[in-house]
């Protein structure tokens, strides 16, 4: 079994890609596909396209510096399934008005909102799931057996634990007919395992959901409904943003609550089970590997993604720990969430990985200070990991290779 994972240079946004081979065709996910500085998004873009088909491309939320370059992959490359946040109207709704304040609303953004299945459908998507969120006692962590049951060889697929719950045709996120994606859900702490025909493999995809603020999406729901009328179709609003005068009124709803908050993130670790003593290679820059482990290092190559998460506050911060406490021990890279921003920081979090190698953040030329100082020192005081910054310059791309001894 040979992992290869890679944090492309997009700059402000974040586009990951990794690949697993074991026969002749390589299982292949992608996390998030966006970025605030075009060209080296349209670049990697097609560095990536160029691998062939897409099993899996997990989209941590839908601020556009992490999904602005979906439609240019899905029409350079085929890809399979989406797997998003599990979204209702209220947050749908609440992610246009987001849009709206940072003036970052596209029209593309609007028409993928208001009919998800359609939009994914139309360009070639087959299956749409939705991830539940946990809620702030982190629940009894993600559904993955405690030791694979089999290996093998073949090619591999990726196979849901749990039970998946298409959207009844009733549904507003749910549509039908040609060109439309299959839409399901899956319950929090569903999870992706690699199978072969002889059996399981030691390596899953995890992804977590936390909920948005009950309070704070109360409020706002209360905010839209004093702003267009109680009872107003949540949808129909959705489906007007390209309006400026709805537009502005959405605006209003959104910043009184959020300010600068996100709604919702999806993490997702990519690594091993159980532990297992891999032989480890992590470059930076394209050159010589800054990390090359030896047989006596306990390297693993887990790869914790984390988008836009808030880990800087104490309840979701327990919860996430406890959901992914199987797992921390075994990351071996960990993303610092929201671009390396203090806000969203937690050095609780990088502690409950003993065996990081390196902390990144995925952050380009912007106005917000990110990666924030604090965050780097925080990261070189953890005693073996490295930090780095993955820019827009393509040399400063970060590739892990993982392989079975």
């Amino acid at each position: 079994m040979q992992v290869r994972m890679v944090q492309h240079a997009v700059g402000q946004g974040g586009l990951h890609c990794g690949e697993l081979t074991l026969g002749q065709k390589p299982l292949r996910w992608v996390y998030d596909c966006g970025s605030n500085q075009a060209d080296a998004l349209k670049r990697e873009v097609g560095s990536i396209a160029k691998g062939g088909e897409i099993d899996l491309l997990f989209l941590s939320h839908l601020d556009s510096d992490h999904v602005n370059g979906v439609d240019l992959l899905l029409s350079q490359v085929k890809v399979r399934e989406v797997i998003l946040p599990y979204l209702n109207e209220e947050t749908l709704v609440a992610i246009i008005a987001r849009d709206v304040s940072r003036g970052a609303l596209t029209g593309v953004l609007v028409e993928a909102v208001s009919d998800l299945s359609g939009w994914f459908g139309s360009r070639g998507v087959e299956t749409v799931t939705f991830v539940d969120g946990s809620d702030d006692e982190g629940g009894d962590g993600p559904d993955v057996p405690d030791a694979p049951v089999g290996s093998g060889d073949g090619d591999c697929t990726a196979k849901w634990t749990g039970e998946l719950v298409p959207f009844p045709e009733t549904s507003s996120v749910s549509q039908t007919g040609a060109g439309t994606a299959k839409m399901r859900r899956a319950f929090p702490g569903a999870a992706l395992l690699v199978m072969t025909p002889g059996g399981q493999l030691n390596w899953a995809l995890v992804p977590y959901v936390h909920k948005p603020s009950a309070a704070l999406m109360k409020a706002f729901n209360d905010a839209l409904d004093a702003e267009f009328g109680k009872g107003t179709d949540k949808k129909a609003i959705a489906q007007s943003a390209k309006d400026p005068a709805v537009r502005e009124r959405l605006r209003n709803c959104y910043e009184a609550l959020w300010a600068d908050h996100n709604l919702i993130s999806m993490t997702l670790y990519s690594g091993p089970i159980t532990p297992e003593s891999m032989e480890i290679d992590i470059c930076f820059c394209r050159r010589y590997p800054y990390w090359h482990t030896h047989y006596e290092s306990p390297d693993f190559g887990g790869w914790m993604l984390t988008g836009d998460a808030h880990l800087d506050g104490l309840r979701r911060r327990q919860s996430f720990l406890k959901f992914y406490r199987r797992f921390s021990g075994l990351t071996n890279a960990f993303m610092l969430p929201h671009h390396g921003s203090v806000h969203n920081h937690s050095d609780e979090v990088m502690n409950a990985m003993p065996e990081l190698r390196v902390g990144y953040a995925a952050a380009g030329p912007n106005n917000y200070g990110h990666p924030h100082n604090e965050v780097r020192d925080a990261v070189r005081a953890h005693r073996y990991a490295f930090f780095h910054q993955v820019d827009h310059r393509q040399f400063n791309q970060i590739v892990m290779k993982v392989r079975k001894r």
